[in-house]
């Protein structure tokens, strides 16, 4: 058992744990951060100061890197959004507030007591102040928000919250909590016959319907495509507003299975097909990459680029489809060749 799962179990003196919180313990910088994020929270006062110092002491592209990341402990994120806000560290809080995990209440905090630059970086993060009405508030109620910010704010509140929809964000809402202690049942198959236009079952979509998740106001589909099922986002990623497909593709449970499946999707719009292989993140993902080269939406100048990194019995199916674009085929061949001579030298 490493130390993060002995730290967790209780099973760390406190002398162990107070070289954990100088930096003192070897470990990975994933490890470091949750060991920190654990210590942060320990009841001796003293150990939680001397994490908090070594949290703001490392190197910024270290903190950055980890602040970046959908795995990033929420409360760590927004541990580094009070300390930025103090120190206005621009940086390090636009990396905060682009982060999908990234919860409401840090938002709401940034946004309440933010400077005009951080109530702007704030604003710009659209899908989720447009799916939470109490962010449009406190951006709207912070006096150092710029009149830039306020008079985009008042244009969402009239054209998202004027009839109505601020109730059916609420819905949503409580249906989410309902259910956050129910296990997801989707099967891959039936996801993918949901992506291809076909109707979930009842069981998969829970409380709406489908036609009461197509009919939904647009800050409730926004918020039900960042917090609701697989099943729910299957039904949005291909909605026709583009801020609803952006708060699929930027939400915090969004799961490399799920981006597989899109990537391969030819019944997607090419806007989604584009923005996934844009994400670096994401095709770091063998499956995803792979799919992507596959599907003929892909813009043909990334799925070119996406080639060198296949494997060669993928590279001789790609040679040999004729379901990929020809270029595609043909730079398969060229490398399939290269590789040949290569191996004779």
């Amino acid at each position: 058992m490493g130390f993060l799962e002995e730290l967790k179990a209780g099973r760390v003196s406190e002398d162990i744990k107070e070289l954990a919180a100088e930096g003192a313990i070897p470990l990975s910088p994933r490890e470091q951060f949750e060991v920190l994020a654990i210590l942060l929270k320990d009841p001796s006062g003293k150990i939680a100061d001397k994490a908090f110092n070594t949290l703001i002491s490392l190197p910024s592209s270290t903190i950055k890197s980890y602040l970046r990341s959908r795995e990033a402990s929420q409360d760590l994120l927004h541990s580094y959004a009070e300390w930025a806000l103090e120190e206005r560290d621009y940086p390090i809080i636009e990396t905060i507030v682009r982060n999908p995990s990234v919860k409401d209440e840090t938002l709401l905090f940034l946004g309440e007591n933010g400077d005009e630059r951080i109530t702007e970086l704030v604003a710009s993060n659209q899908v989720r102040v447009m799916s939470n009405p109490d962010l449009i508030k406190a951006l709207l109620n912070n006096p150092s928000s710029p009149v830039r910010v306020r008079a985009l704010m008042e244009e969402w509140k009239r054209l998202y919250y004027s009839t109505g929809e601020e109730k059916a964000v609420k819905q949503v809402e409580s249906m989410l909590e309902e259910l956050e202690e129910l296990e997801e049942l989707e099967e891959i198959e039936e996801l993918e016959e949901v992506l291809e236009g076909g109707e979930p079952t009842e069981r998969n979509i829970y409380t709406l319907t489908w036609n009461e998740i197509k009919n939904l106001p647009i800050p409730a589909k926004v918020k039900l495509a960042l917090m609701g099922s697989k099943m729910h986002r299957a039904i949005l990623i291909r909605d026709n507003n583009k801020i609803v497909v952006d708060a699929v593709l930027e939400s915090p449970k969004l799961t490399e299975n799920e981006i597989a499946i899109y990537a391969k999707m030819k019944s997607l719009p090419q806007d989604v097909i584009r923005k996934i292989a844009s994400s670096r993140e994401w095709t770091k993902h063998y499956s995803v990459l792979l799919n992507l080269v596959r599907n003929p939406k892909t813009p043909l100048p990334i799925a070119i680029s996406f080639l060198s990194r296949l494997r060669k019995r993928d590279l001789m199916e790609i040679a040999r489809s004729r379901e990929v674009p020809d270029p595609v085929r043909r730079e398969a061949q060229k490398i399939l060749t290269r590789k040949e001579k290569q191996k004779k030298i």
